[in-house]
């Protein structure tokens, strides 16, 4: 006889469910013994949540924190496991012999608030933040400031990232800069794209033209 039960039951706010055969070809009957059933499993709970709500009540939520990162007066709290297994430069800043291991508190320069945000909100989702939160600009340049603000901290998922994006939305007014952002910030496949779409003539004859081509020569 085989018997298979389902029981769903509700906790703090979630499902759990659980689906239960015994079938006494594969030696399930031993699992009852005077009257009763002995179960060994495995419960798994997935918590299902926006990329938006992760990034509201990391803070809050989680206890031991690094050091401080202040930017332009603007403070930011995050959490020293979190840095170092998503960034080599950050494990070696907080859990090396690096000055910053020790510092209640690191003052970063050459990088806006909400792009330092926008980087830290990524390392705790792994999802791009929306234009929205990337500060002002257009959408290649606020991509263009990630891309410049992920290269130092060897995010190469979040480069690689913000490369798609701006390819998507690349033209001839903007291919120049584009360009030179992948060569800057070691981007081998944005670049050779780049390069594929400068090499259409009727591109080419566009582009040179353009302000950023100039910046690029």
């Amino acid at each position: 006889m085989v018997v298979a039960t389902t029981v769903t039951k509700q906790l703090s706010g979630t499902h759990f469910s659980a689906i239960w055969k015994l079938d006494p070809m594969d030696g399930s009957d031993d699992l009852a013994k005077d009257g009763h059933l002995n179960f060994l499993c495995t419960i798994t709970h997935r918590l299902r949540t926006s990329a938006n709500t992760w990034a509201r009540c990391w803070i809050p939520r989680m206890g031991l924190t690094s050091p401080a990162f202040t930017i332009d007066g603007e403070t930011f709290q995050a959490h020293r496991a979190v840095l170092a297994a998503r960034s080599p430069v950050f494990r070696a800043e907080l859990f090396g012999s690096m000055a910053e291991s020790k510092m209640p508190s690191i003052n970063l320069q050459d990088i806006a608030p909400a792009t330092f945000k926008a980087m830290l909100g990524y390392m705790y989702t792994d999802v791009l933040p929306r234009d929205d939160k990337l500060g002002g600009g257009s959408s290649r340049e606020m991509f263009e400031r990630l891309l410049a603000a992920a290269d130092p901290y060897a995010l190469d998922r979040l480069k690689l990232l913000c490369a798609q994006n701006m390819w998507d939305n690349v033209s001839v007014d903007t291919v120049a800069s584009v360009l030179r952002c992948a060569e800057m910030y070691s981007c081998p496949e944005l670049k050779s794209k780049c390069i594929d779409f400068f090499a259409q003539e009727k591109n080419f004859k566009k582009a040179v033209l353009t302000e950023g081509f100039v910046t690029l020569v």
